[in-house]
């Protein structure tokens, strides 16, 4: 096999390094310019979808077209695999956030590649598990946490270390929509967490600087209390 490269640090849905290496060279990859729709909600699936580079925003619909936000997908991350697996209609949309390059895996190649590399049912079924769990964590944020325990979540959840340095690659407007508050309030609470030294921001990420300290907002031992 080819050697090919491969980012080393995970998020928490990033599928291991080794079935990164299988996907990678599964097939062709597939350009997705920023805003291309990749799929759409209420398609039915023929396929999954294996990101190799770039950034995705998973989201549903309302039938008003209010948008809400499910996941941002980076590097190392698979999409759509639900509706694939279960063969009923996709529930969200994917959207290409910046340049991506995607492979997409059809039945076929899904079967085969199971065949050569056993492991990767195993890592699907984790990953839908990790996916289960996503989404019922997000109902219990929006259901029981304030706005910066909300913020903190995120923050714990898209942290990735690189550099030596943890940080997370979201914008506001993604926390936002993933919080379900407004970008001035999530502006407003990262601003008290810079202030108080949890978080430093720098261009494109935010850096991570006193984790324990964010862990405690949801913990309930703190709380910026916005809301």
């Amino acid at each position: 096999m080819e050697n090919i490269f491969v980012h080393n640090q995970q998020t928490n849905f990033q599928i291991n390094n080794e079935i990164q290496i299988v996907l990678e060279n599964s097939g062709p990859k597939k350009l997705y310019e920023k805003g291309d729709i990749i799929y759409y909600q209420g398609d039915f699936a023929n396929s999954f979808y294996y990101l190799s580079k770039g950034k995705v925003n998973v989201f549903m619909t309302s039938p008003e077209g209010i948008e809400k936000t499910l996941n941002t997908a980076q590097n190392g991350e698979i999409l759509g695999e639900a509706a694939f697996f279960d063969k009923m209609p996709r529930v969200s949309s994917a959207k290409a956030v910046t340049k991506s390059e995607i492979v997409v895996i059809d039945r076929k190649k899904l079967i085969e590649l199971i065949r050569q590399y056993p492991r990767l049912a195993m890592e699907l079924l984790e990953n839908q598990a990790k996916r289960i769990r996503m989404l019922s964590s997000q109902i219990d944020s929006m259901t029981f946490l304030k706005a910066d325990e909300r913020i903190a979540q995120l923050l714990l959840q898209y942290k990735i270390t690189v550099n030596k340095k943890t940080v997370v690659h979201l914008t506001h407007e993604e926390i936002g929509n993933m919080a379900g508050v407004s970008r001035v309030t999530v502006s407003k609470i990262l601003n008290r967490f810079c202030k108080r030294g949890y978080i430093k921001t720098n261009y494109r990420e935010i850096e991570i600087k006193n984790q324990n300290a964010i862990e405690q907002i949801l913990s309930n031992n703190e709380s910026c209390n916005f809301l």
